[in-house]
């Protein structure tokens, strides 16, 4: 640790050259209320204060904060989102002289415990609720089981233990009288999981780092500043952020998430010119504007910081968001480094820039304390201006990472460019000791990303027996690419580093985990792998290369293990094939039981999303994917009505013993025994290597025409009676059309899909049950990101036989009252069903009222997209959408009920739904409908129609026809029945 003298000596030393300013944070707030006093601060949503108006509220804020009894000296919690109470907040307590404690807000239980008996604070204010958690129960928790805890504040309703932020409105008092070199505030480091040490900011040190960055980043009277990280962050509070920004005379603009879908419209509406991300949220920024429109020519400059941005990232910061880049590497305990303005692109695209002040002393040192050479790798080291001298309340630690010189030793691994910039190569922890070999995590990472097939890369050290740690590289592939650890080997081969450097393992993600405030958690991925490579059976894997098409070689490999289980599932251009059961997951009354050999585990299934995490969570496999049904029936179960008995359970998942991935040029084979997966690629070659049958022309007709026409017609005047009566808005009644025969499972596939454009396509064939379809739409998509999307279809007409035929019906379409009616119904109720499971600012409508051509139909169509709220998880996103909208009914409950009643059956997996999901949280469910199905003895083919209020029987039967059309004229059925089928019934285009 530093020396008291050597303390003073630099205290005195940055006051005398002005790096220091007398003057407390609240002092500068009274001078820019002075200086600025009209102009607008603060922007939340149509919430707008002038300099004036924001100081006048401090004021009588912190009045009502004294009138609790906090004050000079008190520590108090802050877990605020971003907006304008967190600006009044942390301002007020300022004034009083009390100590803000700037929690995050993704921050729960075991961290705010954690911090509270740290740091002892008085008071606590939080919000009461935030992308749909309830902080009231958590905070009042802690005001039982911490003693100096005596006052929870709610933004919003309070609870009975707390009182309301809005009621305390006290009198204007004289502010505290401070010492500007007294503690100001308290950040938190880093802000990874478990519990961050807190970081003592003085008033001194805290303006000048606000307002040096301000001056350096070009901020001035016109800047409007987007604060979109966390704004209790070091990064968006003082870089120069909210205080840099006040302090110019700038206006700051608050969004409640970083989501493009919010901060795109804010840029525009606002005129922002300036924002700071971390550069995982850059990448989604630069996804986004392939489909967003919005004007963002106001943009001048983005600042991305918080981790290592890639070059390549980098580079496309400028073409595609039209605005400058500034790469930033600091620390919450001081040092700052920013590329500058007028930098040259090589020095902004791949360093981190120069120190803000002059007074930064910076060093980089070996592992023995001595100066590393020029442009050799050390540890950063660094004191200065803004640069702690240790952190509160941590003597321990503090003796480790500061010098007795008062340099703090950050644990960042750095070079200096030959141009004088600093380059941040990785963390000093991040080494993997291998066999006594110490690899830079850094080093690894940058040579994975040079590999054609990677996106982006992490490395990390896994315990080994035999290596002590040994080198995991965690990748994240670019497009529908795949990847095995040789490719990896071959290339490091090729770049000719030693073996002891070549990754031991590959673990293929979707996305990173992170951190509170978007930070790559490195700590998750090693959790994760370690415990999976401990307990979990990897899937073993080879590429092959195939020359037919995919949904072909899909088929034959369905005909050769018929009658196996199994499920073909196509989407995004992939077909998928799931054979076998090494694990199975079935809901069967009210329980969840999960199947693996002759073991069995039972859950309640009361909350079913829960049940099914848990049951998921168990299975020891790692990277698997499931292939699963849910039967139309299990809507009964979710709603809340008496369940049907089926035959088959309502939801079933299983995960193959043998997976197929087949996308153009390329076949993914993974199996969990040597000799399935021998099997499989020996299989596999050997039905590419011949050509395939053509589709044979016969097929069934089944008389979709006239069969139960009259049942049906009567079925829809019942229902339009009760809509009329108020009894429910819609209802999708449909009608069941048997075929005399067995299907064909994948003559019927091939003829099917050559005919057909749909969303998705499959093959399921479970014990006595098969069926073939080709879902016009999905009920759900969940993204491992935890992106949601769903696509309703109400709405149809027939395509005709020509083009102008079939523009003449898209108008018909369009000009429908009834059909345009039904539409909106159904959007409306999927994005009533989405906000319960999304969060707020990130739900939206992308796509409304277009049109999809589905085989012989057209269909209105819109897509939903939304993000999962905190706490939901891809089962909260199909349990709020199932079954789907458009083939059940609105409100859904009632519809369920009139359905039974209208129909007599049960509809089995008719409107249910495929799916697969895997371990990283993707989930894709189709919705089954132009489907055909065998049960036994039974093969059928089903459509149905969308009921409301200005329905006509006739006119519906008409639609179940069009849609049946899609489907009927390409099922096949096996010999020997197919010649005993009546050929000649009628089927209606």
């Amino acid at each position: 640790m530093p020396t008291l003298h050597w303390r003073d000596t630099q205290a005195r030393k940055f006051v005398q050259q002005g790096y220091w300013e007398p003057r407390s944070l609240n002092e500068h707030l009274q001078e820019w209320s002075h200086r600025f006093g009209p102009r607008i601060a603060l922007v939340e949503g149509e919430q707008q204060l002038s300099y004036f108006d924001f100081e006048q509220q401090v004021c009588c804020l912190a009045g009502g904060l004294a009138d609790l009894g906090i004050q000079c000296g008190d520590r108090v919690l802050l877990q605020l989102p971003n907006g304008i109470a967190f600006a009044s907040s942390f301002f007020a307590l300022l004034r009083l002289g009390a100590w803000p404690i700037l929690a995050m807000p993704a921050h729960r239980e075991r961290e705010i415990q954690a911090l509270c008996e740290l740091a002892e604070p008085t008071a606590y204010i939080v919000a009461e609720r935030f992308l749909g958690y309830d902080y009231r129960p958590m905070a009042e928790r802690q005001l039982g089981r911490q003693a100096s805890l005596r006052h929870l504040i709610i933004a919003g309703k309070p609870s009975n233990a707390g009182v309301p932020l809005s009621a305390l409105n006290g009198e204007i008092r004289r502010p505290a009288v401070v010492d500007p070199l007294d503690t100001a505030l308290l950040l938190l480091s880093g802000g990874t999981t478990g519990t961050p040490k807190l970081i003592p900011r003085s008033h001194a040190d805290y303006a000048y780092n606000a307002k040096a960055s301000a001056r350096l980043c070009g901020f001035a009277g016109d800047s409007v500043y987007l604060a979109a990280l966390p704004i209790a962050h070091n990064f968006p509070l003082a870089c120069p952020g909210l205080i840099g920004t006040l302090s110019m005379g700038g206006k700051v603009v608050f969004a409640l998430t970083p989501g493009a879908d919010e901060a795109f419209g804010l840029i525009a509406r606002e005129g922002v010119t300036h924002t700071a991300l971390v550069p995982s949220l850059v990448k989604l920024w630069l996804q986004a504007r392939e489909w967003d429109k919005s004007d963002l020519s106001s943009l001048r400059l983005l600042q991305v910081g918080g981790a290592r941005l890639p070059a390549e990232l980098a580079a496309q910061v400028t073409p595609i968001l039209g605005c400058a880049l500034q790469q930033v590497f600091g620390m919450a305990e001081g040092l700052l480094c920013y590329t500058r303005l007028d930098d040259p692109q090589q020095v902004v695209l791949n360093t981190q820039g120069r120190p803000l002040s002059e007074a930064d002393e910076v060093r980089l040192i070996s592992a023995d304390g001595q100066p590393v050479g020029d442009g050799q790798t050390g540890e950063l080291i660094v004191r200065g201006p803004y640069t702690i001298h240790g952190y509160y309340r941590a003597e321990a630690h503090n003796q480790q990472v500061f010098d007795a010189e008062g340099f703090y030793h950050s644990g960042d691994l750095a070079r200096w460019s030959p141009d004088g910039n600093l380059v941040v190569e990785g963390r000093l922890k991040e080494q993997i000791n291998r066999a006594g070999e110490k690899i830079a995590a850094a080093e690894i990472e940058q040579l994975l990303r040079e590999h054609p097939q990677i996106q982006d890369a992490a490395v990390i050290a896994l315990a080994d027996k035999r290596l002590g740690e040994r080198l995991c590289a965690c990748v994240i592939v670019r497009g529908d690419q795949t990847l095995e650890l040789t490719d990896l080997r071959q290339h490091f081969q090729a770049l000719g580093l030693p073996r002891h450097k070549w990754p031991d393992q590959l673990e293929t993600l979707h996305s990173w985990p992170l951190t509170s405030i978007g930070k790559l958690d490195k700590r998750q991925l090693q959790q994760r792998f370690q415990d999976e490579a401990a307990s979990r059976a990897a899937y073993l894997e080879c590429c092959v290369p195939i020359r037919e098409k995919p949904q072909e070689l899909a088929a034959a490999l369905v005909k050769h293990y018929l009658p196996d289980d199994l499920t073909l599932y196509e989407h995004n251009g992939e077909w998928a094939l799931g054979i076998g059961s090494a694990a199975c997951i079935r809901l069967l009354g009210n329980q969840l039981q999960l199947s693996i050999a002759e073991q069995r585990r039972q859950w309640p299934a009361e909350d079913l999303p829960e049940a099914l995490g848990k049951a998921l969570g168990e299975l020891p496999f790692q990277d698997w994917r499931a292939y699963g049904t849910a039967c139309f029936e299990l809507a009964r179960r979710l709603h809340g009505l008496p369940v049907q008995d089926g035959s088959r359970p309502p939801l079933r998942l299983d995960i193959p013993a043998v997976d197929i991935r087949l996308r153009d040029g390329t076949a993914l084979i993974r199996a969990l025994q040597p000799e399935a997966l021998a099997s499989a690629k020996a299989r596999l070659q050997e039905l590419d290597a011949k050509p395939l049958a053509p589709i044979r022309t016969g097929h069934a007709q089944p008389n979709v025409a006239t069969h139960d026409a009259a049942l049906y017609r009567g079925q829809v005047a019942s229902a339009v009676a009760e809509i009329r009566q108020g009894r429910y808005q819609k209802l999708i009644l449909s009608r069941k059309v048997p075929l005399k025969g067995n299907l064909d499972l994948v003559a019927s596939y091939r003829a099917g899909r050559q005919a057909n454009t749909p969303a998705r396509s499959f093959i399921h064939h479970q014990g006595d049950f098969a069926c073939v379809g080709f879902s016009p739409e999905t009920v759900v998509e969940v993204s491992a990101q935890g992106l949601v999307g769903t696509q309703p279809l109400a709405g149809t007409r027939a395509l005709g036989d020509s083009v102008e035929k079939e523009a003449q019906l898209r108008d018909e379409l369009y000009s429908d009252p009834k059909e345009i009616a039904e539409h909106a119904v159904s959007v409306k109720l999927a994005f009533e069903e989405l906000q319960a499971i999304c969060e707020p600012q990130q739900l939206g409508v992308s796509e409304f009222m277009a049109v999809s051509r589905r085989g012989s139909v057209q269909h209105l169509s819109s897509r939903l997209r939304g993000q999962l709220r905190d706490g939901c998880n891809a089962w909260h996103a199909f349990a709020a959408l199932f079954p789907a909208v458009t083939a059940s009914g609105i409100p859904k409950r009632e519809a369920l009920q009139a359905i039974a009643a209208h129909e007599g059956a049960p509809r089995d997996l008719y409107s249910g739904c495929v799916m697969i999901c895997d371990s990283h949280g993707m989930l894709d469910a189709a919705l089954v409908l132009r489907t055909a199905f065998q049960h036994r003895d039974q093969a059928w083919v089903q459509a149905g129609a969308g009921i409301v209020s200005l329905s006509l029987p006739e006119r519906e039967l008409e639609e179940t026809r069009e849609k049946l059309a899609s489907i009927a004229p390409y099922v096949h059925l096996a010999e020997p029945q197919l010649a005993t089928v009546r050929q000649t019934a009628e089927v209606q285009p």
